[in-house]
């Protein structure tokens, strides 16, 4: 409970902060994932943090953002924000696979899984799409 509040008290509290200025390389464009080039993914495009900027099908009735963490073992963790009266998070952690037919999260059947030049990942199953950016590693 001390950390909740300590958190919601950094965010309260935020102007307080000195003010800072985003280095150029560190700005980004968001870009409509249609304009993008996208290529099949590979293991090595996984690892890192991801923010959903689009969901679409079945999906995007239910949730309105996910986040996901892939590590490069073969884990990952996500949290999406469940559109329910209450809006609140779900969290979840398992192992993610890669093979011919594309993306699978804890042996579920595979998602189609392409990578764009800027590192966003597109992925594509029964339920939905969702198109992810990848989040700037600090």
């Amino acid at each position: 409970m001390k950390r909740l509040s300590t958190t919601l008290a950094a965010l309260l509290l935020g102007g307080c902060i000195a003010p800072s200025v985003v280095r150029h390389e560190d700005r980004a464009v968001l870009l409509d994932a249609a304009l993008l080039e996208w290529r099949v993914g590979t293991a090595q495009d996984l690892p890192g943090m991801f923010v959903s900027t689009e969901l679409t099908g079945p999906l995007a009735t239910s949730l309105r953002k996910v986040v996901y963490l892939f590590a490069s073992g073969g884990t990952y963790t996500a949290a999406g924000l469940v559109d329910d009266v209450p809006p609140h998070f779900e969290v979840t952690s398992g192992r993610w696979s890669i093979d011919a037919a594309g993306l699978s999260l804890d042996g579920a059947p595979a998602a189609s899984f392409e990578v764009a030049e800027d590192g966003s990942l597109r992925l594509v199953g029964e339920e939905g799409g969702v198109v992810l950016r990848r989040e700037i590693e600090r």
